[in-house]
């Protein structure tokens, strides 16, 4: 039997001999899909205390859409931060830019104004929760462990 060829000479030291761009897309789009799948959740839990109360205060729909958001966010860069176990800041800062695109896209879909200050106030929170979950996703994280051979 042969033994099979060591990546010792091709591979660096930490990086591995993956494709980087891999590297960083696979925890972005899993903390992606997160952050959209809790933003989602949330939004239909209010939807359904809405419908229970049997009343809707329409001053209400917006804050909770933000703070709906914001959870996403910071479960999204959570997720992300502790899956790429470094750059934490940097992941929950596109996952929240990331989702605040998707929404203010959405937003100029429906209504003629582009930019106004609840965008930036939108734009501020989900960067800050993003960002926040992925630092702290990414401190929780564990080193990967180096296995005897």
């Amino acid at each position: 039997m042969t033994r099979a060829k060591s990546r010792k000479g091709r591979c660096s030291k930490y990086g591995g001999c993956g494709n980087s761009a891999f590297k960083v897309a696979k925890p972005f789009l899993i903390g992606l899909i997160t952050a959209l799948v809790v933003a989602m959740a949330f939004v239909m839990l209010f939807a359904l205390v809405f419908v229970v109360m049997k009343s809707i205060v329409s001053s209400a729909i917006i804050p909770l859409s933000l703070v709906s958001l914001m959870l996403g966010c910071f479960a999204g860069g959570y997720i992300c931060g502790s899956l790429s176990r470094e750059k934490g800041l940097f992941y929950g800062l596109a996952i929240g830019l990331a989702v605040f695109l998707g929404a203010w896209i959405i937003g100029i879909a429906m209504d003629e104004k582009a930019f106004s200050i609840l965008v930036a106030v939108k734009l501020i929170l989900l960067l800050l929760a993003g960002g926040c979950g992925g630092r702290l996703g990414s401190g929780r994280a564990q080193p990967r462990r180096k296995y005897a051979r």
